[in-house]
């Protein structure tokens, strides 16, 4: 199976082709450009180096949420609109749950976690398991103390993965909250498109989830855009 995925829930962006199972190539930038910029010349080099062409893949893989809502609003709408005009099938990702995938280590305690701003985190927690990471609680809005409070009851060291890690332990070391976690070294913490693919692959081929057409791919959020909050909370103030 080929499968092209793609990455931009957050700052990073990334693009990457597995063929067969291996990873063929992966393109990453952390540069603060925005997505629409990125993104699709990423996408555009990844297949270039993997040696194959887009009519090539059977899957188009992307995270679909949570995250930022332009973000993931520009990686399902590139997704959509490479997969459309070939019919090629789509598969929306958990973000998070990519995110546990690239740190899965038998047995291991994870918590995979995204910044939502103002100490608030998008999180989901795993374990580390043989093929893949074992969901121990679905993704969720989380403050980084409700996120800190789960650890101390599983009592167990955790690794602490996604762009959300830095702001957890920043939240951890400003309050002296001693929990037994670490992050991994340099930029492996951040989202990638090769855990998307990983993640993608398993789904199908080990819990039987079905592609969906391009039209059917959307965005998942777990909570309204910052405008729609705004504008809900002048419509209540009016009423009042």
């Amino acid at each position: 199976m080929n499968i092209l995925a793609l990455e931009s829930s957050a700052v990073s962006a990334s693009a990457a082709v597995l063929a067969d199972g291996e990873l063929a190539a992966e393109e990453f930038v952390h540069t603060g450009l925005t997505h629409s910029e990125t993104l699709a010349p990423l996408m555009a080099r990844a297949i270039e180096k993997s040696g194959l062409q887009l009519f090539d893949m059977d899957l188009v893989a992307v995270t679909h949420g949570p995250g930022s809502f332009t973000g993931v609003r520009i990686g399902v709408a590139l997704a959509k609109g490479v997969a459309q005009p070939m019919e090629i099938p789509c598969l929306g990702v958990s973000t998070l749950e990519a995110a546990a995938f690239g740190q899965n280590r038998q047995g291991e305690l994870i918590l995979a976690c995204m910044d939502a701003r103002r100490d608030q985190l998008y999180a989901a927690f795993f374990e580390g398991d043989k093929q893949a990471p074992k969901r121990l609680r679905d993704d969720a809005a989380l403050s980084a103390e409700e996120a800190a409070k789960i650890l101390m009851d599983y009592q167990r060291p955790a690794v602490v993965t996604g762009d959300g890690a830095p702001v957890f332990l920043s939240y951890l070391r400003k309050n002296n909250i001693d929990l037994p976690v670490y992050m991994p070294p340099g930029e492996s913490y951040y989202q990638r498109a090769s855990f998307t693919a990983r993640a993608a692959e398993y789904e199908i081929l080990h819990t039987g989830r079905t592609p969906v057409s391009p039209k059917f791919l959307a965005p998942v959020y777990l909570r309204m855009p910052q405008a729609e909050r705004e504008r809900k909370k002048r419509l209540e103030r009016s009423k009042s």
